[in-house]
């Protein structure tokens, strides 16, 4: 075999760094690091929740998601460098909750995949997209509402003492509400480069 002339050698060499950089799919090791933030969150904001409703209960806990829940995320995009938040299907929080383009079609993706039988905690859907350049992996796992988030999110019959007036009063915009157990409530998502 001949070897390459010098000038398409040198070439080759210029284009490998340029081919690594395209990466189209995240390794594993990224998903698993992207899943374990995200179940992170999930928990400690659960924890916290279920502390306050046993202190203050439901319309006394809806401070948790309106402040302790965005710290929870901020600190997480802090340690890692990522972006770190939850959005709705139906809006609470204006302007922390409301999808973005790539969000709200991950919402779709995931509410089609719970429409279609699949289990509660295995859905999640991800996605490698060139952004400015770089390669990011956008990732939603879905937020599918329990049996007891109906006090801040079920019928007008159905949440708790105190709670219409709470949310008028912390959230005017309010659509969140009107969900049964077992609907998709929203996502986690993370934004990272790769």
């Amino acid at each position: 075999m001949r070897p390459l002339p010098p000038l398409m050698a040198a070439l080759a060499l210029l284009a490998v760094p340029l081919l690594s950089h395209a990466q189209t799919a995240a390794t594993p090791e990224q998903m698993q690091e992207t899943r374990a933030v995200t179940g992170e969150l999930l928990k400690t904001l659960s924890g916290k929740l279920q502390e306050s409703m046993k202190a203050n209960g439901p319309a006394g806990s809806i401070t948790v998601c309106k402040t302790i829940a965005p710290q929870i995320a901020l600190g997480l995009a802090d340690r890692t460098g990522w972006k770190v938040t939850r959005v709705g299907t139906r809006v609470r929080n204006v302007d922390l909750g409301t999808p973005n383009v790539w969000q709200h079609k991950a919402l779709g993706h995931l509410n089609a995949d719970l429409k279609s039988g699949a289990k509660p905690e295995t859905l999640e859907w991800s996605e490698v997209v060139t952004e400015n350049g770089k390669s990011t992996l956008h990732y939603a796992k879905a937020i599918v509402l329990q049996p007891q988030c109906i006090a801040c999110h079920g019928t007008a019959s159905q949440l708790a003492p105190g709670v219409a007036d709470k949310l008028k009063l912390d959230y005017p915009h309010d659509q969140a509400i009107d969900y049964a157990p077992g609907q998709l409530r929203g996502a986690v998502v993370i934004s990272r480069l790769l």
